[in-house]
C-alpha cells in the first residue's frame, strides 16, 4: 500500500510539473480584453489583438504580458503598423519607437502615468543580442501573398494562439509591421529576446483608466505626447541596429 501511495504521489507530481511546462491554452480570449480601440463590435467590424510581453532576463520584477484590442471597418485594409499606432495613440501609458520605419525598436509602458517607465523593451542590446521580436498568428508560406501585401502572410489567420479550441500558434514574422496585413482575428505579439524562441506569454488585459482618472488621462494626453519618458537604450552607438526579419525570396521590407 505504501508503494502504491508513493507511486501515486510521484505520478501526481510529474503531472503537475508537466502541466506547468505546457503552454496555457484557453487562458485568454477576445472576451478577456478590456481596452478596445475603434468602433463597437458588430457586423462589418474586424477585430485584432496586440500582446506585449515585457518579461526578459534583467527586466523589472513582475514584468507583465498585456493585451489590447483593435477594431476597424472590415471593408478597409489594415496592417500591423495601424494596430500599434492606434493603440499607442489611445493608451497614454504605452509608447513605441520605430513606427515610421516599420520595424519597432523600443517599447515602453508607464503603468501609473508618473512620467517614469515601469516596463520596457530598451532597444537592441549588442552585448546580449536582444531586440524586440515580432510574432503573428498567421502561418507564413512562400508564394501565398495577399493582394495588398508582398510578404507572404496567409489570410485568414489560423486562430487564437491561447485557445485550445483553435489551431492558433505564434509564428515569427517575416516582415516589419507595415508589411503585416491584418484580418479579422489577427493576433500580433512582441517579446524582447536574442532569437525567436517563442511568442508572448499568456497576457492579462491591459487596464482601462479608472473613471476617477479618466479626466486626468484625457487632460494629460497632449502633454504626455510632448514629454514622453525616454526608454534607456542599450545600444552602444548609432551604428548598432537590431537584426532585421528574414524576408521571403523576391520580397522587400514594407515601410
Amino acid at each position: 500500500m505504501t508503494a502504491q501511495r508513493t507511486a501515486f504521489a510521484v505520478a501526481a507530481a510529474l503531472t503537475c510539473a508537466a502541466a506547468s511546462l505546457t503552454p496555457a491554452h484557453g487562458a485568454f480570449t477576445l472576451a478577456g480584453i478590456d481596452f478596445w480601440v475603434g468602433p463597437a463590435a458588430g457586423p462589418g467590424v474586424n477585430q485584432a489583438v496586440l500582446v506585449i510581453d515585457f518579461a526578459f532576463p534583467g527586466a523589472a520584477a513582475g514584468a507583465p504580458s498585456l493585451a489590447w484590442g483593435y477594431r476597424w471597418p472590415a471593408s478597409e485594409p489594415r496592417t500591423g503598423r495601424d494596430l500599434v499606432t492606434a493603440i499607442v495613440a489611445a493608451d497614454p501609458r504605452l509608447q513605441a519607437a520605430g513606427l515610421e520605419s516599420g520595424f519597432i525598436d523600443t517599447i515602453g509602458y508607464d503603468a501609473d502615468l508618473d512620467g517614469t517607465l515601469d516596463h520596457a523593451h530598451p532597444g537592441y542590446d549588442p552585448e546580449t543580442g536582444r531586440y524586440s521580436n515580432y510574432w503573428v498568428n498567421n502561418a507564413v508560406t512562400e508564394g501565398t501573398a495577399p493582394a495588398f501585401a508582398d510578404a507572404g502572410h496567409v489570410l485568414p489567420p489560423n486562430g487564437n494562439p491561447f485557445a485550445a479550441s483553435e489551431p492558433g500558434t505564434w509564428v515569427f514574422s517575416t516582415t516589419g509591421i507595415a508589411g503585416r496585413p491584418l484580418a479579422d482575428g489577427s493576433w500580433d505579439g512582441w517579446i524582447f529576446a536574442s532569437e525567436p524562441v517563442g511568442g508572448p506569454r499568456v497576457p492579462a488585459a491591459a487596464p482601462v483608466p479608472e473613471p476617477a482618472a479618466a479626466i486626468l488621462v484625457l487632460a494629460g494626453t497632449l502633454l504626455w505626447r510632448r514629454r514622453r519618458p525616454q526608454i534607456p537604450s542599450a545600444a552602444a552607438g548609432p551604428a548598432a541596429h537590431p537584426p532585421q526579419p528574414t524576408l521571403l525570396p523576391g520580397t522587400t521590407p514594407s515601410r
